[in-house]
């Protein structure tokens, strides 16, 4: 009988979905945490331009757009000084997800060739190991209904504008000695910025929502 603290939180996840994954857009390396929330929240901020006109009370205004962002908390909890270890493996993950892609751009500068002035095409060779910025760091985020893409087959797109990793100090760490310590518990929370994928709106002709689906948002 299954008995051991990564067993019945194995169970609990695969009985009830309470999984948080996040997935690079770049890598497709995933991580899952049990969802041991603390926070789970949504914002949905409109910004609109107003301009004051002499003689009218109120201003003329103009939508531009609305974002959309959600917040996650929630603990990462240990039994053993290996639950801690991989714990903070996920983590390292997870932390490397908020970094760009790279191509080595060593010696793959071009001068476009200008055939009034006879100059051709070369290539200037830059230092060793330059590196130039190819892909931005998006992810996808999904837990059950309540983050998750419009058509609910992946996570929600956005980008990751930072994490917090905070131990939980008062319950002490596990030690391997040399200096080397691994938290008992510690929260982790970040802001997911969403990209929308859909037209999100209402059709003018028919009244009818254009976001995927009628349980946006989730």
């Amino acid at each position: 009988m299954k008995g051991t603290y990564r067993d019945l939180v194995e169970s609990f996840t695969n009985a009830t979905g309470a999984e948080l994954t996040i997935k690079s857009m770049i890598s497709s390396k995933t991580v899952k945490f049990p969802a041991f929330l603390t926070n789970i929240s949504q914002d949905f901020k409109s910004t609109w331009t107003s301009e004051n006109v002499f003689g009218r009370m109120d201003p003329l205004v103009s939508f531009q757009n609305t974002a959309r962002t959600v917040q996650v908390a929630f603990n990462v909890p240990a039994a053993s000084v290996n639950e801690a270890k991989q714990n903070q493996a996920k983590f390292s993950t997870l932390s490397q997800m908020l970094y760009p892609a790279y191509f080595d751009s060593t010696g793959m500068t071009a001068i476009p060739a200008d055939s009034a002035q006879g100059i051709e095409s070369v290539t200037v060779q830059e230092g060793e190991g330059s590196k130039t910025m190819a892909k931005s760091p998006l992810v996808r985020v999904k837990f059950g209904n309540l983050i998750r893409a419009q058509d609910g087959s992946e996570g929600l797109l956005g980008w990751i504008d930072g994490i917090s990793f905070k131990p939980t100090l008062t319950l002490g760490m596990f030690t391997e000695g040399g200096g080397n310590f691994y938290a008992k518990n510690f929260e982790l929370s970040f802001t997911l910025n969403v990209l929308h994928e859909d037209d999100v709106g209402v059709d003018s002709a028919t009244g009818e929502w254009l976001g995927g689906n009628n349980r946006f948002p989730f």
